[in-house]
This record gives C-alpha cells, sequence and structure tokens, in this order.
C-alpha cells in the first residue's frame, strides 16, 4: 500500500474522532471541530489572512504611499508661508515714518528633489504590496503547522483509544482467568494497573487534541477545518529572489536605497522658495504713499556638514535592513536544508517502521495466543504488547509526518496556497 493510499484511512480516524460525543471523553471537555470536504487548505489560509491582526498593518502602509505619492504630486516642496510686517520710528527718531510689509513665501523643488520624492512613494507602495504577500506565506506557514499538530494529535488519540480498548478486553479476560483458578490474583492487578496507565495516557491525548483545535480555531477564527489538505512537492530545489520574504525584504532595501537619496537631496527642509511681497510706506504730514512689489529667490547654498547626520543615518537604516536580508536568507537556506534532510529520513524511516509494523502484529497475536495457552506469564506479555503497539504507532506517525515535511517544505521554498 502507498503513501497517498494510507494516509487517508489515517485522516478518517481522525474525522471519527470529531465525531465524538461529550459522554464518550474520559474528561467532560470537548471543543468540536467538524471536517468540511468543501473546505480547502488555500480558503482557510485566505480567511486567515483576512482575520489576522497584522492585516492592518497593510492598510497603514498603503495610506503612507499614498501620502508620498500626494507629496510628490504637489507643485511645491515644503509649507508655504505668509508673512506681515509693520514698522514705525516713534521710538526712535520720531520722523513719522511708517511701512507695512507682506508677502508670500512659496518653496519650490530642488533639481532631482522631485523625483528622488516619486522613488520614495513608488517604493513604499511596492513594499507595501509585498508585504501583504510575504505576511499570507507567514499566515500560510501558521496553518500549515496547526493543521500537521491537530492531525498528530487526533491519530495519537485514536491510537490511545484503541490501546485502551485492548487493554481493557485483557482485563476482562484476566478476571475470567482468575476466577476459574487459571491466574492468580496478582495478574489481575497487574492487568488493572496497566488498565489504569493507558486510560491516563487516553486521557492525556484527549487533552492534547483539544488543545489542537483550539489553537486551530483561535489561529484562524473558524469553527471548521478541512478534511483533506495534503500538498504536492514543490518542484522548487533553492531560496529564490521571488520567495515572499526575500521578495519583501528586497522592497524593503529598495525604499531605503530611495530614502537615503532624497535625505540627501532635501537638506532637512532648506528648500529653495520664491517670495512675493508688497510694501506700503508712509511719511507722517505727506499724502502721497509708496507701494513697492518684490520679488525674492531664494536658494540655499552649502550646508552640507549639517545634512551630513541626517544621511547618515538613512545610510544606516539602509544598512541595517541589508544585514536583516542578508540574516535571512541564511536563516531560509538553512530551513531549506532542514526540510530537505526531514523529508528523507522521514520517507526512509517511513519503509522500516512498515516493515515494524507488520511484524509487530504479528508478534502481538503470536504471543496473545501463547499467553491465552499459558505458554508465557502476563507480565512477558504486556511487555510484548506495549513494544508492538509503540511500533504500530511509530509507522501510522511517519506517514503524516511524510506529508506534513511536504508541506512545510513547500513553505519554506515559498509556496502560497
Amino acid at each position: 500500500m502507498t503513501l497517498k493510499n494510507k494516509l487517508p484511512r489515517i485522516m478518517f480516524l481522525s474525522l471519527w474522532l470529531g465525531g465524538l460525543a461529550a459522554e464518550e471523553l474520559l474528561v467532560d471537555h470537548l471543543d468540536p471541530l467538524p471536517y468540511d470536504e468543501t473546505l480547502s487548505l488555500k480558503q482557510v489560509v485566505d480567511a486567515t489572512f483576512e482575520k489576522y491582526p497584522q492585516g492592518s498593518i497593510i492598510g497603514a502602509m498603503k495610506d503612507e504611499s499614498q501620502a508620498l505619492t500626494q507629496r510628490t504630486d504637489s507643485l511645491i516642496a515644503g509649507y508655504p508661508m505668509i508673512y506681515l510686517q509693520y514698522i514705525d520710528d516713534r521710538l526712535l527718531s520720531n520722523q513719522g515714518v511708517m511701512q507695512i510689509q507682506s508677502g508670500y513665501q512659496i518653496p519650490i523643488w530642488m533639481w532631482g528633489q522631485r523625483s528622488a520624492s516619486r522613488a520614495v512613494a513608488e517604493e513604499a507602495e511596492k513594499s507595501a504590496n509585498l508585504f501583504a504577500v510575504a505576511l499570507k506565506h507567514e499566515i500560510a506557514g501558521l496553518v500549515r503547522e496547526s493543521l500537521w499538530n491537530l492531525l498528530l494529535m487526533e491519530n495519537r488519540r485514536e491510537l490511545a483509544q484503541q490501546v485502551y480498548d485492548v487493554s481493557r478486553q485483557l482485563l476482562a479476560t484476566v478476571k475470567r482467568r482468575v476466577e476459574l483458578g487459571d491466574l492468580a490474583r496478582s495478574d489481575e492487578l497487574m492487568a488493572e494497573s496497566d488498565l489504569l496507565d493507558k486510560k491516563s495516557q487516553l486521557t492525556l491525548a484527549e487533552a492534547e487534541v483539544m488543545h489542537a483545535r483550539k489553537a486551530y480555531m483561535n489561529l484562524t477564527q473558524l469553527k471548521r477545518a478541512p478534511k483533506l489538505f495534503e500538498e504536492n512537492r514543490s518542484g522548487t530545489a533553492e531560496i529564490q529572489e521571488r520567495h515572499p520574504a526575500i521578495a519583501a525584504a528586497n522592497a524593503v532595501v529598495e525604499r531605503a536605497q530611495a530614502e537615503v537619496e532624497f535625505t540627501r537631496l532635501s537638506k532637512q527642509g532648506n528648500q529653495p522658495s520664491i517670495m512675493v511681497g508688497m510694501q506700503n510706506e508712509r511719511f507722517e504730514g505727506q499724502s502721497n504713499i509708496n507701494n513697492e512689489t518684490n520679488l525674492v529667490f531664494q536658494v540655499p547654498i552649502g550646508g552640507d556638514s549639517w545634512n551630513a547626520p541626517f544621511v547618515a543615518q538613512a545610510n544606516l537604516a539602509l544598512t541595517q535592513k541589508i544585514a536583516d536580508r542578508a540574516t535571512l536568507m541564511r536563516r531560509l537556506e538553512k530551513a531549506l536544508h532542514e526540510a530537505e534532510h526531514n523529508l528523507e529520513v522521514d520517507k526512509a524511516t517511513l519503509e522500516i517502521a512498515n516493515q515494524r509494523k507488520e511484524i509487530a502484529e504479528t508478534h502481538l497475536k503470536m504471543s496473545r495466543l501463547a499467553f491465552e495457552v499459558g505458554e508465557i506469564q502476563l507480565i512477558d506479555y504486556l511487555k510484548i504488547q506495549a513494544t508492538s503497539q509503540a511500533a504500530i504507532r511509530d509507522a501510522v506517525e511517519r506517514a503524516i509526518l511524510v506529508q506534513r515535511d511536504t508541506a512545510f517544505y513547500n513553505q519554506v521554498v515559498g509556496v502560497v496556497p
């Protein structure tokens, strides 16, 4: 039987558990989570993305890019100013001279500054869009992890239930044989102790299922789960530039580079400006008024030393983002190696586990017959049973782990469902 044929059967056990009533659990605490055949992994990721708290950051980033575009589209390069000035000589010469000056000052763009501002706006918009893709990729990883953990816990619980049922049947058999004088009372006590141990394991397994269900519902904000969510392995064998996290990191770096250029040209708001002014002048005792119009063009020169710290700060931010991108690449390359290795190891161990499972099932049947005819003691049978059950449980889990490793591999190389 191939892995693809085995996995639906394993999942079926999980789905059967999903329909348990509260009274069938050892602990009366049930977090119901029905499985929906029409619900896909992509739909779960999309629904989680829509309600994810960090999604609000995307809106804020887009608002910022729109504000930067609005700044670039403006015909002026800063805050316009209106000024009003009144002058007379009463306190000094007192010759009756009075002046009123008014004007309007308009900052204008420096050469190349507006294009630098546009570059910042464009990079901000691109960064916002790529951040959304990267966030969705991150959420896909959380959903994958939650679903596969849920499946593992569900199947562990099912196996614990089967082991508990076998132990309960064994106790009933031992009790009958004790009544017939075939076994000693100590054997019955041993079987009771084994049943209590299995019951304890089943209780803990039930708790882990409820924890896994609650974790899934808390993450996705959904009250149902997809019935099938296994994936085919991606053909991508390396971390590429189009990886959502790398693409977002590249956008952040490019935004920082644009900020450096804009900071270099801005000189901290010391913009060129055009000032249009009017001056009214009157002398006491004279009827005539002098009206003059002033046109002033101001251009800042020099001052690079004062602007240098701000450029250095922008360069520092850029360097930090470049370092963050390099660190991210190293982390992804390491994760890719681990994902490849885990998948290869689990595939190899699955074949071994299936062979051990077949041996364990045969050995378990033989030891059961041997115990029933009195060829082995109960304690020996319990030891064989424990070893065989562990081998069977390992084979079932390995089949799930191979599919989980495939999903994790897809996550590392940047596949979004």
